[in-house]
């Protein structure tokens, strides 16, 4: 297992494009995990399917009632 150092946006150049770039990056690929085992059990649950897009909502279901009144 690597040691990683954390990041930290007060040790970049914000003038230098290329460390910034690499912060941003670096930074990215930091979540690439999480997101990846979040998107699994949600396809897992049937929220989204394997692209991505979502299958169902939750909604209340005083907001499924047409006649509902919202006080707007």
């Amino acid at each position: 297992m690597a040691i990683r150092t954390p990041l930290n946006i007060e040790a970049v150049n914000l003038d230098n494009e290329r460390e910034l770039d690499a912060f941003h990056e670096a930074w990215i690929d930091s979540c690439e995990d999480k997101f990846q085992q979040d998107f699994r059990k949600l396809r897992e649950l049937g929220i989204v399917d394997a692209e991505g897009r979502q299958l169902k909502a939750v909604v209340p279901e005083d907001m499924l009632d047409a006649q509902a009144e919202f006080g707007g």
